[in-house]
């Protein structure tokens, strides 16, 4: 029997970012974007150390125009990472 080969956590974590992308598309709400990226986070947390993962995710929120769209920008997109690596909801 073969095995698919395994992928290495940098791979299993582009491939999850690129699964994930459309929940940020403009064509979504704004409130329910930044919802999504701390989600997104929630979910892949466990893939790659933090700096790395903050790193994929703030490159994540900038090509899909979530930075630019949110009041705060860079900070809200670090906030959100942040308190979604902890697995703490900002959104009460």
């Amino acid at each position: 029997m073969m095995h698919a080969p395994m992928l290495s956590a940098v791979d299993q974590l582009t491939e999850a970012l690129e699964h994930l992308r459309p929940q940020l598309d403009r064509a979504v709400s704004i409130t329910e974007r930044a919802q999504n990226l701390w989600a997104i986070t929630v979910a892949v947390r466990e893939l790659a150390a933090a700096d790395v993962l903050a790193e994929d995710l703030t490159n994540l929120a900038r090509d899909t125009g979530l930075m630019e769209d949110l009041r705060g920008g860079a900070e809200d997109v670090a906030h959100l990472i942040r308190w979604g690596l902890l697995n703490r909801n900002p959104f009460g």
